[in-house]
């Protein structure tokens, strides 16, 4: 009886540390996904790297969506785990984000496109707090959990493009590929349009679950906005990238 009572408590003792004693702080989400903090009118680019081989990741920002990026700090060599991108001199107003990440075969694969709006009042605010010069630089880190320093929760900033499950560009062929299970009880079709929304793709009819869209049919690279209809019903719109 004094075994089992043990046995009995020792259990409880061990529940009790794997339930409270070992909490962590969310990982950044897994590329083509990233999350943005602004933070003392800085904003910081965390990500979870799943590659191996990869030559470098170079962190672009633009002014607007899909034109006029350019490359404001790059991570050399990187490894699989968790990166982080300290812009410590944003633009005023609109700062769209986005990864290119360059493979050892020469393939280059860009993630999501984020946006994040900077009043101009924040940044000059920031600068009458501190008198440290700004700059814009890189910090990559170890597989290691992000903490926050500071005292304040600093606030997340909202993104404009999810990455979409149905429609995406796969990072070793650069082709799209099109998931849709319910796809031979449904009727679904896509059309894609460029960056002045002019239609370039139609795909009438979905007939497969998984299909693959040569990237070839675009005639060109970039940034392609995809309309995913069922019937006549808009079910999703999302982006793909032609590289």
């Amino acid at each position: 009886m004094n075994f089992k009572i043990i046995v009995a408590l020792c259990l409880i003792f061990c529940y009790g540390i794997s339930g409270t004693g070992f909490a962590q702080v969310a990982a950044p989400p897994v590329l083509p996904s990233m999350s943005i903090v602004t933070e003392n009118a800085e904003n910081i680019l965390s990500w979870t790297s799943q590659f191996d081989g990869v030559k470098s990741i170079a962190v672009q920002r633009s002014a607007d969506s899909v034109r006029n990026f350019v490359t404001i700090g790059v991570l050399s060599s990187p490894k699989k785990g968790i990166q982080r991108y300290v812009d410590e001199l944003p633009l005023a107003g609109k700062n769209h984000y986005r990864l290119s990440v360059n493979f050892a075969g020469d393939l280059e694969w860009f993630s999501n496109t984020y946006k994040v709006y900077l009043d101009s009042a924040i940044i000059a605010n920031s600068k009458k707090e501190t008198n440290k010069p700004a700059t814009t630089k890189s910090v990559p880190i170890k597989d290691s959990v992000i903490h926050n320093n500071t005292a304040s929760t600093p606030k997340s900033t909202e993104f404009h493009y999810t990455p979409s499950t149905h429609v995406y560009t796969n990072p070793y062929t650069g082709h799209i590929n099109i998931t849709l299970e319910d796809a031979l009880s449904k009727k679904y079709s896509l059309r894609f349009f460029d960056p002045n929304k002019n239609e370039v793709l139609k795909v009438s009819r979905i007939s497969r679950p998984n299909l693959v869209l040569d990237k070839n049919n675009f005639n060109a690279k970039g940034t392609f906005q995809f309309q995913l209809f069922e019937g006549n019903e808009l079910k999703e719109t999302g982006y793909i990238t032609i590289y």
